[in-house]
């Protein structure tokens, strides 16, 4: 028997600054199958608000916002689960 929780990101993410997502695990991967649902936001410096970038689920695949970031994220389909955003 497993269990799933959800919980949200620790901070918003600065370029050039660190930060963490925070994530409760009582099992290795390897033990229970697992699907990852994913938003990115981006707001860029002096703007009041953020535009989605990038959203994937299993159900719908990978939706990326046209202009710069299209092309970025390719690396992320090596697993096709995006546990490792």
């Amino acid at each position: 028997q497993g269990g799933c929780v959800e919980v949200a990101s620790g901070t918003e993410a600065v370029l050039g600054s660190p930060f963490r997502l925070l994530c409760i695990a009582c099992k290795r991967r390897s033990e229970t199958p697992a699907e990852a649902e994913s938003e990115w936001f981006f707001r860029p410096e002096g703007a009041s608000q953020f535009h989605k970038i990038l959203h994937y689920s299993p159900e719908e695949g990978e939706w990326v916002a046209p202009g710069p970031f299209l092309g970025y994220w390719g690396i992320l389909g090596y697993t096709g689960r995006y546990q490792e955003m």
